[in-house]
């Protein structure tokens, strides 16, 4: 076994037999490192590259700088080469000829150049029976097996000719090793370089689970089981297509039993050629009888059309395995008829995937294309690709306008030197240019006139030519509409790509061209849209996490008629995150993490210009971009992707504490949902801003924003809304823990209820038996609405923010700062501001809506510990609800405790005094039954309220679903939650007289919103009840003292 310091490289790996091998290997405990183009799952078993392999790159190996980087380390010891253009006899032909050969060649050149200079141990070529001769194979009436010695080529004889050119760059390369070989044991051999062992499998037609099986490039099996099980399946007609007359005889090898004779042969010391492949040959249309028998339709049910005109290949191949089976005793374990059972369900599964990803007719019209096969024409990779660079300039709101020369050719310089590694002609590989399109403003002296102005010197003397100068009479600041004016030229040059530049900016990436190419490749193939659909953008390492500078496709001005911006929106600001947000609905936003730009003057600090934002640019200019993306993709795509739910997680934290923060932050994701979360610190003096940063500031999907100074909840949840351009929001606190599904269940709830304004999640504490003190916070009713979700359905009063999912409607609804800073009424007051506002201005809108399984943990306050001063304050708040829902208040009939209290205690005062005054000048006890009795009262207050609120308890039990301490410490707590509601009384009293609101003492703010029948009547009742007790208390103790 390889060490654990050593690699195994696979090129091609995230191709069909290089994927199962790489699985095998990685199973076995090997660090397998796979290059390929593209992560691209479309056939391959393994949908994440972490199932497969230990490492993944994505990379082109027919450039030699991409193999050397695969060999930095030194630590590769075995390479298994499968990278090659290849694929069935719908690729393999004449037509492909040049192409097929082309690549392959350069490919296995590079890749064995380089394992050359890096002392590998060992050598694995995947070659092909196409090498062997073609004029061998065509007599259809004898099995032709084909051994290893038949492969001699003649170019002077047509006997001797491989099978096109594939066969021929295949053979070209076997000899070409075979030389090394010779060289190795050569007494001419020089060199102090230690040669590899070379080993050559000649693999005779592999088919089974992830190989590809449609498109084009599919074999026969995967062809012909796909034929299968469409005409049976979804026609019901039973014709399968069978290009040729049928005759032609295969052997088919099975995807387990040839990584099985892989492996053996890598691990042995054999440095040799070997066939692995099957000796079970089969006719064609009788391998198509088999298809079909495979979903259980008899071969006399089937009707066989056949296609002459069609590619072939050979007549007549089967494997001779008398060398595989003497040097490894390997032999295939699979008949044709298990493997393809085994291959027919997998594609029966792959099947169904994508009729559920289809419409109706959509589906049928795809089902019509796989009833056939086709020839796949393959073109020589000489596209060019343009990337129009929009470059706004200006001296305006520099000290010294030349400076803005300087910044220009610092721009220039890094532009030159980060783009030839894409613009110098690569063989075989895409080709760049770059057009510029400067914008300037036509009062800037400094650049008049306009003819070879210094803008345009300083990008020739760079090495750019291509430049396009264009003045405008814009406002000052106004980069927007120049851009916008700039893509226009631009799009009517035919450039493929748009960059949003400014002329202030680094590039700090080499090879950036190519990377936002291929980039865009890989969201066509995963996403299915064109190529160029989406948003792509810089990493500005001058404001991580801020998607700025995007490269846009030219399908997005396709989409608006030309229109990178619309026109007369955006001044300066937001054209970047708007563009970003609009493809975010598609999943086809994304920021390069590996390809910076630093921002000189602008990024996170002040610019030369005003910044100006556009006030509510994430409503209705966004919806309306999204609407207009959604039809054009329907008109223009047969099975357009489904938009996404976009939702944003906004957490205000004073805390910072990551262990809360991280598991909000690392919440699973439904694939049907984008989501950004949303920290705002509000405590810029926190050590733990710096760690917050180190792991999450660069995604895009993660903002991190603190406040300059501490601004409380209420202003902090108002800037994450304004951070954030979702459908809908999710507030949490940042001390709650969210069930690891809650993403998956908002995502259930809101497609349940479209029209709600939004929805009261269901936070809980934990089990309140663990102390008199968290019984008694369960019993005084202060935890009742954060679990109102189980209680009640439609239309719920509100719900706290520690858990609350609302739907983005409105710029203006906010959070009122004039609550606490640690809060206190807040909630309510936005959520029937959302309600009232929704319901007036949407069609069929809703109020919130209940959701009982959007489920966190909130931990008891301060630990569990006694905290009362947290509810005064909170009570403070609330209080002011009073004087701002006066349609939501009634008057009580009698004063609540804390209101008596206070009422008894100036009794006492009172009667304190006129007790003074009477035995200063009338010689009467100033301590007499009277004031006693005043005094008394006082304390009977509490204790009336215990005793009203033990018999609610121990009768009615309002809270018996809140598990709580038991014998006579329950009888504690049902105490000290009176005390806790008398102090959150106090704190509602309190916060009336430091507004100055004395005539709304008395008057009683409606928690049920007037939507619980009786509730008014049952808080009335239980505070008459209080006072009731009262008076009997004290007319008791005014008895014992009178009969004294």
């Amino acid at each position: 076994m390889v060490s654990e310091k050593r690699v195994i490289l696979i090129t091609g790996g995230n191709g069909f037999i290089g994927s199962h091998v790489a699985k095998r290997l990685h199973d076995q405990g090997y660090y397998v490192r796979v290059i390929d183009l593209h992560d691209d799952p479309t056939f391959r078993l393994y949908k994440d590259t972490s199932e497969f392999c230990s490492e993944f790159i994505e990379g082109d190996i027919r450039s030699i700088e991409t193999c050397r980087k695969l060999f930095n380390k030194n630590d590769v010891k075995w390479v298994f080469h499968f990278a090659a253009n290849m694929g069935g006899v719908g690729v393999i032909n004449s037509k492909n000829n040049f192409v097929i050969y082309q690549e392959n060649h350069i490919m296995s050149l590079n890749i064995l150049q380089v394992s050359m200079q890096s002392n590998i141990e060992k050598f694995f070529y995947a070659s092909s029976a196409c090498v062997y001769p073609y004029n061998k194979q065509i007599n259809l009436n004898e099995d032709i097996k084909l051994k290893e010695d038949d492969s001699t080529w003649n170019c002077n004889s047509i006997d001797t000719k491989p099978q096109e050119s594939y066969g021929a760059e295949k053979l070209n390369t076997e000899i070409f090793i075979s030389s090394l070989r010779e060289l190795s044991t050569s007494s001419e051999n020089k060199t102090t370089s230690k040669f590899p062992q070379f080993k050559i499998a000649r693999f005779h037609n592999v088919y089974g689970e992830g190989g590809t099986w449609y498109g084009g490039r599919e074999k026969a099996p995967a062809a012909l089981l796909r034929k299968a099980i469409c005409a049976s399946k979804y026609t019901k007609e039973n014709v399968i297509e069978i290009w040729g007359n049928g005759k032609q005889r295969r052997s088919f090898l099975y995807i387990a039993d040839c990584v099985d004779a892989i492996i053996k042969f890598m691990k042995s010391d054999l440095d040799l050629t070997l066939n692995i492949g099957s000796e079970e040959s089969i006719r064609i249309d009788e391998l198509a009888c088999v298809a079909f028998e495979t979903v259980g339709v008899t071969r006399d049910k089937v009707t066989l059309k056949f296609d002459e005109s069609k590619p072939i290949g050979v007549n007549n191949r089967n494997s001779d395995n008398t060398l595989v089976s003497k040097y490894l005793d390997w032999y295939p374990k699979h008949t044709i008829r298990e493997g393809m059972e085994k291959t027919s369900l997998w594609i029966q599964q792959e099947l169904e995937k994508q009729r559920h990803q289809y419409k109706d007719d959509s589906w049928n019209e795809l089902v019509r294309t796989y009833l056939e096969s086709k020839v796949d024409v393959l073109n020589y990779n000489n596209e060019t690709i343009t990337f129009g660079v929009l470059l706004p300039i200006t001296s305006r709101g520099l000290t010294k306008p030349e400076d803005c020369l300087e910044n220009l050719s610092n721009f220039a310089k890094s532009l030159y030197e980060t783009s030839q590694e894409d613009i110098q002609d690569r063989f075989g590989e895409t080709r760049y240019q770059i057009k510029i399109y400067v914008g300037i403003d036509n009062d800037d002296s400094l650049f008049h006139p306009i003819k070879n102005n210094p803008a345009e010197r300083i990008l020739n003397e760079h090495g750019f030519t291509d430049i396009h100068t264009m003045e405008f009479d814009f406002p000052p600041g106004s980069i927007c509409e120049i851009w916008i004016e700039l893509a226009r030229k631009a799009y009517d040059d035919n450039c493929d790509y748009f960059i949003l530049f400014g002329d202030d900016v680094i590039i700090e990436t080499n090879g950036w061209m190519n990377k936002f190419h291929e980039a865009y490749r890989k969201i066509s193939i995963q996403k299915k849209v064109p190529r160029g659909f989406g948003c792509i953008t810089f990493t500005d390492t001058s404001f991580h996490g801020f998607p700025t500078f995007p490269v846009i496709g030219r399908v997005h001005l396709d989409i608006f008629n030309g229109e990178v911006l619309p026109r007369k929106t955006f001044k300066n600001q937001d054209g970047d995150p708007y563009l970003f947000q609009t493809y975010r609905r598609w999943g086809c936003s994304m920021m390069l993490e590996d390809v910076e730009i630093q921002n000189v003057v602008g990024g996170s600090l002040d610019p030369r210009y005003e910044r100006t934002h556009h006030p509510n640019w994430s409503f209705d200019i966004l919806n309306n971009s999204v609407n207009r993306v959604e039809e054009w993709l329907k008109k223009n795509c047969k099975n357009p992707i489904p938009k996404l739910l976009t939702l944003d997680v906004i957490v205000p934290s004073y805390r910072v504490n990551l262990k809360y923060l991280d598991p909000m932050i690392s919440l699973k994701k439904p694939v049907t949902m984008s989501t950004t979360t949303i920290i705002i610190v509000d405590d810029p003096n926190s050590s733990n801003i710096i760690t917050l940063k180190k792991f999450y500031e660069k995604d895009p999907f993660i903002r991190i924003r603190v406040n300059k100074t501490n601004l409380g909840a209420s202003l902090s949840r108002n800037r994450g809304l304004r951070e954030s351009n979702a459908d809908y929001v999710l507030f949490f606190d940042d001390d709650v823990v969210p069930e690891k599904n809650i993403l998956f269940e908002c995502e259930k709830i809101i497609k349940k209820h479209p029209n709600a304004c939004g929805f009261i999640g269901n936070t809980k504490f934990p089990p309140a038996d663990g102390s008199i003190y968290t019984s008694a916070l369960a019993l005084s009713g202060l935890t009742f609405f954060w679990g109102i979700s189980e209680l009640w359905d439609d239309d719920v009063p509100w719900g706290v923010t520690a858990n609350l999912l609302i739907r983005r409607f409105n710029e203006n609804i906010l959070y009122d700062p004039v609550f606490p800073k640690t809060g206190g009424g807040e909630d309510i007051d936005f959520c029937l501001k959302q309600r009232n506002f929704f319901i007036k201005n949407t069609k069929n809108g809703k109020g919130f809506q209940a959701a009982p399984n959007v489920m966190a943990t909130h931990p008891w306050w301060n630990n569990g510990n006694r905290d009362y001063w947290r509810f005064y304050k909170w009570a403070t708040g609330d209080g002011a609800l009073v004087k701002m829902y006066p349609e939501l208040t009634y008057n009580d009939i009698v004063p609540n405790s804390i209101e008596l209290l206070f009422g008894t205690i100036l009794f006492f005062l009172v009667s304190m005094i006129f007790s003074l005054f009477f035995a200063v000048f009338y010689n009467t006890p100033i301590i007499n039954t009277f004031t006693i009795l005043t005094f008394l009262s006082i304390p009977l207050v509490i204790v009336s309220s215990i005793i009203a609120d033990m018999y609610l308890h121990l009768t009615e039990q309002p809270y018996k679903h809140t598990s709580t301490v038991g014998g006579y410490r329950y009888i504690l707590a049902m105490v000290e939650s009176s005390l806790i509601r008398i102090m959150s009384e106090f704190g509602r009293l309190m916060g009336m007289i430091e507004r100055n609101e004395w005539g709304y003492i008395g008057k009683r703010f409606d928690w049920f919103v007037k939507r619980k029948e009786g509730s008014v009547w049952t808080e009335r009742y239980n505070n008459l009840r209080k006072f009731l007790i009262w008076v009997s208390l004290v007319v008791l103790s005014y008895s014992i003292l009178f009969i004294r």
